[in-house]
């Protein structure tokens, strides 16, 4: 055989993942690189756009490290799984996606972000899963200059070896969709009994959280609640608008929820306008209080808590 033929042979055996499992297991190994590209944000404005996509490899694939990379005034990325038959949302897509429809996967509103699960701990990704990311970039922040070139995102899965796995990992949105922010200074509070109650509760390991809010946001708090309600100690502070950081907890000294416990998350605001903000996707016009949280063992394999805090009550909806 020819070494141009050679050559092709082990272009096709590593494009189609099958060949001597030398080459197989050198193309598995190769990170995953999801795009979404957002194009120039006018001054003043902003985008919010949903980029559907589909895991690229054939088979399952294990994750211990997610890097997002973002170019831009970015409010936010997030990447996110179907639940059952996948609806994309239209590309132009000003609000939240529907949790019964998308499960949340990573998230980030920093530039870089770089994250490694604890040892043992994966994400898992099925072969060709339908996919979503979410772009938030804005160009109106008044404290930052004015972003130049265009907006883009990339989102980095590095896979891990299936031999080392013993847990997969999970992850949390829990929002306030109550907020409303008068003149002055207010804060919003929520909580959720994130690891369950009864029979069905269990401990979770926190490998991170994030916080989110919008211009008026001055700092963002979570709490340990314990099993009887009271208050516990803080476990996450950002005080300033600038955005919140990823804030990873190792694992040689974990952050772990105990059975029954929950959290409660507050958003202290400063709003200097005569106009009041009630909750929204608009930076200008609306506001927020998110927390994303990302945990282990989940009790499958692709699971997903999502605490949504209504007038009336919280919901928690669990995707698996």
């Amino acid at each position: 055989m020819s070494t141009h033929r050679s050559i092709l042979w082990i272009l096709a055996a590593v494009t189609l993942g099958f060949g001597p499992p030398s080459i197989a297991a050198a193309a598995t190994l190769r990170p995953v690189v999801l795009d979404a590209y957002v194009g120039h944000v006018k001054r003043d404005g902003e985008k919010q756009l949903c980029h559907p996509r589909r895991f690229p490899r054939r088979e399952p694939l294990e994750v211990n490290r997610v890097e997002m990379r973002l170019h831009g005034e970015s409010h936010h990325v997030h990447l996110y799984r179907a639940v059952g038959d996948p609806e994309y949302p239209p590309h132009n897509c000003p609000f939240a996606v529907d949790f019964s429809k998308w499960a949340l996967v990573a998230a980030t509103q920093n530039e870089a972000l770089d994250w490694q699960l604890h040892p043992g701990v994966s994400i898992l990704f099925e072969p060709h899963q339908p996919l979503l990311i979410q772009t938030h970039f804005n160009n109106d922040n008044p404290d930052a200059p004015e972003a130049r070139g265009a907006a883009s995102a990339r989102v980095v899965l590095h896979p891990a070896n299936p031999a080392t796995v013993t847990a997969h990992g999970g992850a949390l949105f829990a929002q306030d969709r109550t907020v409303r922010v008068p003149p002055g200074s207010t804060t919003a509070t929520s909580r959720c009994v994130v690891t369950g109650e009864g029979a069905a509760a269990r401990d979770l390991t926190i490998m991170a959280f994030t916080g989110h809010y919008h211009y008026r946001g001055v700092e963002f708090e979570v709490y340990r609640v314990n099993v009887d309600g009271s208050l516990g100690e803080r476990i996450y502070d950002h005080q300033g608008y600038d955005d919140p950081p990823f804030q990873q907890y190792p694992a040689d000294s974990p952050l772990v929820l105990h059975a029954g416990e929950g959290i409660e998350w507050r958003c202290t605001y400063q709003n200097n306008d005569p106009m009041t903000y009630e909750f929204g996707p608009n930076t200008k016009k609306n506001e927020h209080c998110n927390l994303f949280g990302f945990y282990y063992p989940a009790e499958s394999p692709q699971e997903t808590i999502d605490c949504v805090h209504t007038c009336n009550h919280t919901e928690i909806i669990v995707a698996k």
